[in-house]
């Protein structure tokens, strides 16, 4: 050992400096080389996944949130449509309507003439026909504006269309009498009808 050591203190300063420097320089290059350099590889990996992830995280909130508002959108659009319904029957429910409007004449005092459906027409959507109701109703200028109200408040849709009043006259009871003729118009909604299909007769 001490020989050993002799040796050492025999080289020189001088070259035993550059020895440490390029024992060092070589420590160092195997730090960077063997640790410092894969671990950074291994760092930018990490960070390029975790932006990814982070990515996907505010992608897949995104589509939730997207997902919460169609599911809004698609309450009120049911909503909507149950009102629409309402104002809008379909065809099977359209009697019911008709007579519902010919106890709003009664209610209202008036006296029913004639009560004529005229011909159906589909609109030009397809989506609903307007069905018009020729009525001759005879009674006082209250009991008309009545029976207007009373239709205008229906939850279904009836427009009072073409008014026509005659000259009023005085009844036998001293009332003064009008005749009045119009057209109220409602509405039905399409239905689609599906054709039975004829299944092929076999031969024997």
């Amino acid at each position: 050992m001490a020989s050993y050591l002799d040796k050492v203190h025999k080289i020189p300063v001088k070259a035993r400096l550059i020895a440490f420097g390029v024992v060092m320089v070589l420590l160092i290059c195997a730090y960077l080389f063997w640790v410092q350099i894969p671990m950074k590889t291994q760092i930018d990996g990490l960070e390029k996944s975790l932006l990814g992830l982070n990515a996907t995280i505010s992608e897949n909130e995104n589509k939730i949130k997207k997902l919460a508002d169609l599911r809004d959108e698609v309450k009120n659009l049911q909503k909507r449509l149950i009102v629409l319904t309402e104002q809008l029957p379909p065809e099977s429910e359209v009697s019911g309507l008709l007579r519902q409007i010919q106890n709003l004449v009664n209610q209202s005092g008036l006296v029913l003439k004639t009560w004529k459906p005229d011909k159906r027409k589909t609109h030009a959507s397809g989506l609903y026909e307007e069905i018009p109701i020729a009525l001759t109703l005879a009674g006082g200028y209250h009991n008309t504006a009545s029976f207007f109200d009373r239709v205008g408040k229906l939850t279904r849709i009836v427009n009072i269309m073409n008014i026509k009043m005659g000259p009023a006259k005085r009844s036998n009871d001293g009332s003064m009498m009008i005749d009045i003729s119009c057209t109220a118009m409602t509405f039905s909604a399409a239905e689609k009808k599906v054709e039975a299909t004829k299944s092929p007769t076999k031969t024997n």
